[in-house]
């Protein structure tokens, strides 16, 4: 993967047997009509089923086109679920860390200090064209679930997909109290190989120097919140790490802002039907 030095976006993939190369479409400046989401790979890798569950209409495939053998059918269990009222206890620590582990780090259950902050709304829940991210009430939004995850989201604004390289982005809303170094010591953004890239005044994004991997978006108007990439989050249920977060699966943020809106629009209908079928299914 090469990706930028300075900023850590994933640029494009080159595979070194074949001399394949793969295009990064959130570097592209236009994607819509010009890129197509044709199907997703490794699936079964995610033991969960990642993205593709909110992507339901794309064939899954465990290897490259090129290996059709490797066909995944439509329905499929990929991995061993926790359920969302699996046990858990306020001690719990999940171990994070990107592809090459330059960065790692943990996460701790929410507690009485990581509601003693205040954050305004994101755009997430109060969409920024719709409404002021005021947040007067001073709503804990990022804690959920009787207060024993947080809150995640996708998100497809210029600044995430131009820093990530790709068109969606998700993040969990942690507290900074709970992100922990390894020794348990408070995280400091001084990790190994984590560097940083002022995106604007005020507004900051990590990334580890060594693979590419995005780690966290955080700014001055709400510096004990941090964003943190949910890619880095090793759960023992699967990608989407349901045994800490609660998916927010009523918007995309900032989809008015795709440079791919059938995509985006694609993905906005699969999260609300999927949080419509766990609804249901309690």
């Amino acid at each position: 993967m090469c990706f930028c030095g300075i900023c850590g976006a994933s640029i494009y993939e080159l595979a070194l047997e074949s001399k394949q190369l793969g295009l990064c479409s959130g570097a592209l400046d236009a994607a819509n009509g010009i890129v197509e989401l044709k199907e997703h790979m490794f699936v079964t890798s995610t033991k969960d089923g990642g993205l593709r569950e909110w992507l339901l209409d794309l064939p899954a495939w465990e290897m490259y086109r090129q290996d059709p053998s490797g066909a995944i059918e439509s329905g499929k269990t990929y991995g061993a679920k926790i359920s969302a009222t699996s046990n858990t206890t306020a001690n719990d620590i999940l171990h994070c860390s990107c592809h090459c582990k330059g960065v790692q780090f943990d996460i701790t259950r929410p507690g009485p200090s990581s509601s003693m902050l205040h954050s305004p709304w994101p755009d997430l829940l109060m969409p920024y064209f719709e409404n002021a991210s005021e947040n007067s009430a001073d709503v804990k939004w990022w804690i959920r679930t009787g207060g024993t995850k947080y809150l995640a989201g996708t998100c497809a604004c210029n600044s995430c997909r131009r820093g990530s390289g790709y068109d969606i982005q998700s993040w969990a809303f942690v507290p900074k109290v709970n992100i922990q170094k390894t020794n348990g010591d408070p995280i400091d953004f001084n990790l190994a190989t984590l560097k940083r890239y002022t995106i604007s005044e005020g507004a900051y994004r990590e990334f580890c120097g060594k693979c590419g991997a995005v780690v966290f978006w955080h700014c001055d108007e709400r510096p004990d919140l941090v964003d943190v990439s949910v890619g880095l989050l090793n759960a023992e249920s699967g990608a989407r790490a349901e045994e800490w977060l609660e998916w927010w699966t009523g918007r995309v943020s900032f989809q008015e802002l795709a440079q791919n809106p059938s995509l985006i629009e694609q993905l906005a209908v699969g999260l609300n039907d999927w949080g419509t079928r766990k609804t249901a299914n309690g």
